[in-house]
């Protein structure tokens, strides 16, 4: 064990602000946590403020919170020095001698070297934050939503450090709000909410559900439904034309439609909802997920276990795809 939450909470009078977290990690490690924005910053208010902390709610590596690097969205930048300057400022803050130009490469920041901070665009300035992951060795590295409004491009290169973190022995754990991106982060998932924490099983071969085989391409084997999927509001019940449909999600016992850039709640399961909607083209991709195949723009490789698929709607959404699935779609789609 490298590290660890041991009951991590914080109540003030009555009221619960943090709910009991209980997580273990070792060397080598890439655990991902989903949860509300509010529960993740105060997680890292508490490491930011160390009285909040004693020995019974964490276990830290021998050199305490000094072996503990936090990535924060907010933390600031020199504005006026350009991206080498700045990686090269804090190589010498932190006494460490690493290659600039490595740095460089494997943030994938060359094109934008000599530009000035205040010039980066939020991904830019997202990936000159990352490589200061690469030049603060430490045992533990926690990310605060490190994936939040990036483009893909960034996305990759943060797929691509956190694997080299664990692979040189770091320990990393990333709270995330969204599940879409803990299950492309993290070897293991985890939900973290008011009942506290629940991992996510991952799909794999073995336990996946056993559904009555269907083949999507044999037409004669399926009638199309016809019948419109409903969603309640209220006191207010929906009808969705299944083509309305850009993606299917289920989470804490719900099941969710995702329409444009709004979601609704369905009664339906998803079991239920893949039974009704495959023969029009709907595709489990994930055990959470069910995605119209007609909304797929691109299949995202990030390593060889971890997919997304990008939807062509509105909200440019990426949903999970298993990398079970990911043989099937490209089995389905002749790839």
């Amino acid at each position: 064990m490298a590290f660890s939450f041991n009951q991590l909470k914080k109540i003030e009078g009555n009221t619960i602000k943090l709910p009991a977290l209980t997580l273990t990690a070792n060397k080598g490690d890439i655990l991902a946590v989903q949860s509300e924005n509010e529960y993740i910053q105060r997680i890292f208010a508490m490491f930011n403020d160390p009285k909040e902390l004693n020995s019974e709610m964490i276990t830290l590596p021998d050199d305490g919170l000094r072996s503990v690097y936090l990535f924060q969205r907010d933390d600031g930048l020199y504005q006026r020095l350009t991206v080498k300057q700045t990686l090269t400022f804090w190589c010498g803050l932190y006494q460490q001698t690493p290659n600039v130009e490595d740095l460089l490469t494997l943030c994938d920041l060359h094109a934008c070297a000599y530009k000035k901070i205040k010039h980066l665009t939020a991904s830019e300035s997202c990936r000159l934050r990352l490589a200061s992951a690469l030049i603060q060795h430490a045992d533990v590295y926690l990310f605060e939503d490190p994936s939040l409004m990036i483009d893909l491009q960034s996305k990759q290169v943060l797929h691509t450090l956190l694997l080299h973190l664990a692979k040189n022995g770091g320990t990393v754990l990333v709270f995330t709000t969204t599940l879409e991106d803990a299950i492309r982060l993290g070897q293991k998932v985890y939900r973290y909410n008011e009942r506290g924490l629940q991992e996510i099983e991952q799909d794999k071969d073995e336990m996946e559900e056993v559904f009555e085989e269907t083949s999507l391409m044999d037409s004669s084997n399926n009638q199309v439904q016809l019948d419109k999927v409903s969603a309640k509001v209220e006191d207010k019940i929906f009808l969705f034309n299944p083509m309305e449909i850009d993606y299917i999600e289920a989470r804490e016992g719900q099941t969710f439609l995702f329409v444009n850039h709004e979601e609704f709640a369905s009664s339906t399961t998803i079991k239920a909802l893949e039974e009704r909607l495959q023969p029009l083209g709907f595709f489990r991709c994930h055990r959470s997920y069910l995605v119209n195949l007609q909304r797929v723009r691109e299949i995202i490789v990030w390593s060889k276990n971890s997919y997304s698929l990008s939807l062509d709607n509105a909200s440019k959404s990426t949903i999970p795809l298993s990398k079970g699935n990911y043989s099937k779609l490209k089995e389905l789609i002749h790839l």
